[in-house]
């Protein structure tokens, strides 16, 4: 038979022998012990126990805990060598009882200090749905791992709110209609802002507003925010909305002056809404600023329309941004641009985008298509147009800036001795020429008078520099007179009216923005026989005896007689004016 460890008989070790034998007394003294022990356990079970189920009775908690006598004949049962087995499964259980009676209390006071939402009547029922049913199901198993926390960040643009909330979250959330934020409210009670799925943008176009006056001072312009998008190649703007923001699409041409003439020289910009993003492609460059869009064509080029259509226009509009704001033109003219860099840099610090060949898209949270605008070379308060209430004192002073102007007001004649108050003399070349300027030079010197002729024109801030210099400018109507803007407070503005009813464009054109620029202001109307209308025409012509039928043949025709005209100035009557001129000069 081969040998296998279950066939081999095997003697008993020494220290075994030993063991049993020194057992006898154990048994019987463990007797006693084992049963004082058995019994010490079983009445420190019991106190835990009923300790357990009479605050969990507060709670209404059912426990899937054994009830006390089951507990107690159970530790009575088990052999000695299983009791501290059975205690540590009790044990056990008890900490999971523990954990599910937190959660079940920590809802219960979550509830009572939940906010209902508050947008709407059907949202605050369906919170009180939501609380009937916790308290229903209160009793039912919590996964505390999977549903009791959530946190929300203020920062997160894309973060998604599940209108169907439930009491587990410990969350409610409050939308607020009239400015479309978010509120979550934790049960702590703290309040944390969420931004809005809610989509966001306004769009106010001005487009009917007349001025009786003058009808071309009321262009079309639109501001908006929100998501835009600028696409300059296709000279589109979108603008992401909603259907019930009612908002249409738009074709507007930005330049700073309501004129039907002006439609095939100034581009027109589209404004789309759209109430997609994916209907918006994806955008290259991101300004954190806002963005004024405009057209440098129209009657640009003469430096009244540079003032009147787009500079002061352009002033109003974003120097109220200081700096901060970024120019897209349309049109675009370097050399345009290049003449009124100060300016243009003194409104935004930023480089100015061409409309016409950029090929990148823009986002923008706020932009301006067109310009505000007031009368020619006159800015007043408007609660819309002009909320700032800037005034032309406003923009002279900032030309004042840009341009390096020092003098601050004109000289005080008869304070300084041997100091003559200089006068510029603004001479022309094309029309509207003084013929006899060297007599007036002549007579103005004889008076007192340091005389400077220039023609306007060439590098603006040079030419800005010598106005300001002067101490009274004199000109032939015409957007000579412009320069006026660069005068300091309280000097004396001379202008020579031609021929021909032109008292309401000499006193709106360049009379009463003189006054509103805090100038002195003189005006001097010629006569028939100080016009070279009288070499061209019979004294009993329309032009003498009707002139104002010329303005209402339009532009072309009053510009091709009267505006065409030159004058020879009557020197011994015009002496009067230089003399006032004086005059005001010592008040």
């Amino acid at each position: 038979m081969g040998s296998s460890p279950y066939s081999r008989v095997v003697s008993r070790p020494n220290w075994e022998r030993k063991s049993k034998q020194s057992t006898k007394f154990g048994r019987y003294f463990g007797k006693f012990e084992a049963k004082r022990f058995s019994l010490g356990l079983i009445g420190f079970c019991s106190l835990i126990l009923l300790t357990f189920f009479s605050v969990s009775k507060i709670f209404n908690s059912s426990t899937p805990l054994l009830e006390n006598k089951e507990a107690v004949g159970l530790i009575e049962s088990a052999p000695n060598g299983r009791i501290e087995e059975i205690i540590q499964n009790l044990s056990s259980q008890l900490e999971d009882i523990g954990t599910k009676n937190e959660v079940e209390r920590n809802n219960f006071r979550n509830m009572e200090e939940i906010s209902v939402l508050k947008e709407s009547d059907s949202t605050q029922s369906d919170i009180t749905t939501q609380k009937q049913q916790t308290e229903n199901n209160v009793n039912l198993e919590i996964d505390s791992a999977n549903k009791q926390d959530i946190i929300i960040s203020k920062e997160e643009d894309n973060t998604m709110l599940d209108n169907d909330v439930s009491l587990e979250n410990n969350l409610t959330i409050e939308s607020n209609s009239s400015n479309k934020q978010s509120i979550v409210i934790s049960a702590t009670g703290e309040e944390i802002e969420v931004e809005s799925t809610e989509i966001k943008s306004t769009l106010t176009c001005d487009e009917n507003s007349k001025d009786e006056g003058f009808p071309y001072a009321r262009p079309a312009i639109c501001e908006m925010t929100g998501e835009i998008t600028i696409s300059p190649i296709s000279s589109l703007i979108t603008l992401i909305s909603s259907p019930d923001q009612g908002y249409e699409e738009k074709k507007i041409r930005p330049y700073a002056r309501k004129d039907d003439n002006l439609l095939p020289k100034v581009k027109e910009i589209t404004i789309k809404p759209v109430f997609r993003e994916s209907e918006v492609m994806q955008c290259t460059i991101t300004h954190e600023v806002p963005a004024v869009i405009f057209s440098v064509s129209g009657y640009t080029g003469n430096f009244f329309h540079d003032m009147a259509d787009v500079l002061i226009p352009l002033f109003l509009t974003s120097y109220q941004f200081n700096s901060e704001v970024q120019f897209f033109v349309t049109n675009y003219d370097q050399k345009w641009i290049q003449k009124y860099q100060p300016i243009l840099g003194g409104l935004s610090r930023y480089n100015i985008v061409n409309l016409d060949r950029d090929k990148n898209l823009h986002c923008i949270k706020h932009a301006f298509l067109g310009l505000f605008r007031d009368r020619d070379l006159i800015i007043h308060p408007h609660p819309t147009r002009n909320p700032k209430s800037y005034n032309m004192l406003d923009f002279k002073k900032f030309l004042r800036q840009v341009y390096a102007l020092k003098m601050s007001a004109p000289i005080f004649v008869g304070e300084q001795l041997h100091k003559r108050p200089r006068m510029l003399i603004i001479s022309r070349k094309g029309t509207r020429k003084i013929l006899n300027l060297r007599g007036l030079v002549r007579v103005s010197k004889e008076l007192g008078f340091d005389v400077v002729v220039s023609e306007a024109g060439g590098n603006v801030k040079r030419y800005a520099q010598l106005v300001n210099s002067c101490d009274v400018m004199l000109a032939v109507h015409g957007a000579g007179l412009t320069n006026q803007i660069f005068l300091p407070p309280k000097a004396v503005v001379i202008q020579v009216v031609p021929w021909g009813k032109m008292d309401w464009m000499a006193t709106n054109f360049y009379g009463q923005p003189a006054i509103e620029m805090d100038l002195k202001y003189l005006e001097y109307n010629i006569k028939e026989d100080e016009s070279s209308l009288i070499k061209r025409y019979p004294r009993d012509h329309v032009v003498f005896k009707d002139p104002y039928s010329f303005h209402l043949q339009g532009w072309e025709t009053l510009s091709s007689v009267i505006m065409s005209q030159n004058v020879k100035l009557n020197l011994r009557r015009f002496r009067e004016t230089l003399i006032n001129a004086l005059d005001l000069l010592q008040e």
